[in-house]
């Protein structure tokens, strides 16, 4: 194969949604419950447009749910587990530290052939990996891997909140869900224009401690109260605001799109009004934009997946469609990927 002409293209996309459906009222009785501070009715809903999320069953773990959005993948791409040399966990959450739960999710999916690993970079990490993929694909290395992300986000949750200095720092982590989302690529040297076109990524490292679970690592090691996601929403929201539009301008220039070029934004989401104002300040349509936040809440990396899976079901991807990618993420870092269906 010519690796110079060669093109990654999507070949299959799905997601998965757990069972247990959970409002933002039922979310402000579990708070008053651990620690009888009362939440005003109707807060969360209106600082960020989420009603509901999903949470995971008991007996779920984070490569359960990217094996279940994995599967519809694998079905939609029309190919068999032999077929995939590559596969890619990449996600916030994991079902362990070691070893990589990519090796969890090989076993349940059967992919006997692939070379498997984690990538991890918070909410950008499914963005991350596709551009790993694309990568192997133009290098030669790879003809066909999937990309899975399972988030068990809910289990970060901390909801013993006391004051309202509590909730400033805590409220971010009640618009969570758990979520799966996977695609299927595939290496293609007869693409006629289609498939990832380009990427760019750029990162603040400065802003590091924006978003955090601090637990885990060496740093605090396994001390519960570092076990739960803290952040400090209005400066992630100005991190946001500053580098993202600056980087899809960047991006679109460099292919030779305008943003009327864009039919489709699949983007993690963290609140409604970030949405909207985000593709305002970006000069794209908010028509193409796919909403997930309002009704799953921010499911980190499975965020772009289920918006690309949303957007399959709705018949809104035919071939040519112009699709743009975009990722902001605890660290702080952002991703742009353009790509033609």
């Amino acid at each position: 194969m010519n690796s110079a002409a060669t093109r990654t293209v999507v070949a299959g996309v799905g997601y998965y949604l757990p069972s247990e459906v959970v409002g933002s009222d039922d979310i402000q009785r579990r708070v008053f419950q651990a620690g009888k501070f009362n939440i005003p009715n109707g807060l969360i809903k209106r600082l960020t447009g989420v009603g509901e999320r999903r949470y995971r069953a008991d007996d779920e773990q984070s490569s359960d749910l990217a094996m279940k959005a994995a599967l519809v993948a694998i079905e939609r791409a029309q190919i068999a587990p032999e077929d995939v040399d590559l596969l890619i966990f990449a996600s916030c959450t994991q079902d362990v530290a070691e070893p990589a739960t990519a090796n969890i999710l090989q076993e349940k999916l059967g992919l006997t052939n692939a070379q498997v690993f984690d990538a991890k970079n918070a909410c950008n990490s499914f963005l991350t990996a596709v551009d790993i993929v694309d990568s192997h694909t133009r290098a030669g290395k790879s003809k066909c891997a999937v990309v899975a992300v399972g988030e068990t986000l809910s289990l970060t949750i901390n909801w013993g909140i006391h004051s309202v200095d509590d909730l400033r720092s805590r409220i971010s982590s009640l618009t969570l869900g758990d979520a799966g989302g996977a695609v299927v690529l595939r290496a293609s040297s007869n693409s006629n224009g289609q498939g990832i076109i380009a990427s760019g990524f750029r990162s603040y490292g400065e802003k590091w401690r924006l978003a955090t679970v601090l637990g885990g690592g060496s740093m605090h090691r396994f001390k519960e109260e570092y076990s739960y996601f803290t952040s400090s929403s209005h400066a992630l929201l100005n991190a946001a605001y500053e580098h993202i539009p600056s980087l899809v301008a960047d991006v679109l220039e460099r292919v030779g799109w305008t943003p009327q070029d864009v039919e489709v934004v699949c983007a993690h989401q963290v609140s409604e009004d970030m949405v909207y104002k985000l593709a305002d300040r970006c000069g794209i349509s908010t028509e193409g934009t796919i909403l997930s936040v309002t009704d799953c809440g921010n499911t980190a990396a499975a965020s772009i997946p289920i918006g690309m899976g949303r957007a399959y079901e709705q018949g809104m991807l035919k071939p040519g469609t112009k699709m743009l990618l975009v990722g902001g993420a605890a660290g702080f870092s952002v991703g742009v990927v353009p790509m033609v269906w």
